[in-house]
């Protein structure tokens, strides 16, 4: 009888999902930025005539930074650090980009390139970091 050593998590999987953790960790850091400096003010104008409460650029702003852009670094420090969880945080930060982008494209639009691609990033950072933790 033999004993099988323990698995280590696939290095792909985890170097994936880190990776996409940090750029839409930066990339709704520059869209909190897009916000409050005005360069998105026909997409504020866009959503407050969809969703009355949206009056300003404030609302979107921290949306954005406290829905995706804090969760996705939050996700990026526990797997730089190596924590026993940084496997599924990483599995719900990608799962909640994925139905935060998914809810957003029929109120912005479906011909928004920026949507789709987030939307993909959160579908592989899922996929990704399920096989991470899988490989666990």
């Amino acid at each position: 009888m033999t004993i099988d050593a323990p698995q280590r998590p696939p290095r792909a999987a985890r170097i994936i999902t880190l990776s996409l953790e940090a750029v839409t960790a930066v990339g709704a850091v520059a869209g909190v930025q897009g916000f409050l400096s005005g360069a998105f003010d026909p997409l504020v104008d866009q959503l407050s005539e969809v969703l009355p409460f949206v009056d300003g650029r404030a609302l979107p702003a921290a949306a954005l930074g406290g829905l995706v852009a804090l969760p996705q670094a939050g996700a990026l420090l526990l797997g730089l650090r190596r924590h026993p969880l940084a496997a599924d945080a990483g599995l719900a930060v990608g799962a909640a980009l994925t139905i935060w982008v998914g809810l957003q494209l029929p109120l912005i639009g479906f011909s928004s390139p920026v949507q789709w691609a987030f939307l993909a990033v959160g579908v592989v950072q899922v996929v990704a970091a399920a096989l991470w933790r899988r490989g666990r």
